[in-house]
């Protein structure tokens, strides 16, 4: 998947990271509006948390990380805890 597909076709369980004007966005069907960061890292390490916190509370997650040709680079998986 690709950061121009239309957002509105990804799960609620997809975390995306993707380059944008100034820096990096988290975006997720989840949230009003995307988070932005001046830092890759600091946003891959953010989503990764947050995809944590999804299978903390029992939801399997995906969280997507794009380069800045915005390239999909690397995938994680966040399976819920059972409780």
């Amino acid at each position: 998947m690709t950061a121009h597909q239309t957002w509105d076709a990804i799960p609620d369980n997809r975390i995306a990271v993707i380059p944008v004007e100034g820096g990096w966005s988290i975006r997720t069907a989840l949230s009003g509006a995307p988070l932005m960061f001046l830092s890759g890292a600091k946003a891959e390490a953010e989503a990764k948390a947050l995809g944590k916190r999804f299978a903390d509370a029992g939801q399997d997650a995906q969280v997507l990380i794009h380069d800045r040709a915005q390239t999909l680079v690397a995938t994680f998986r966040y399976f819920g805890a059972e409780a």
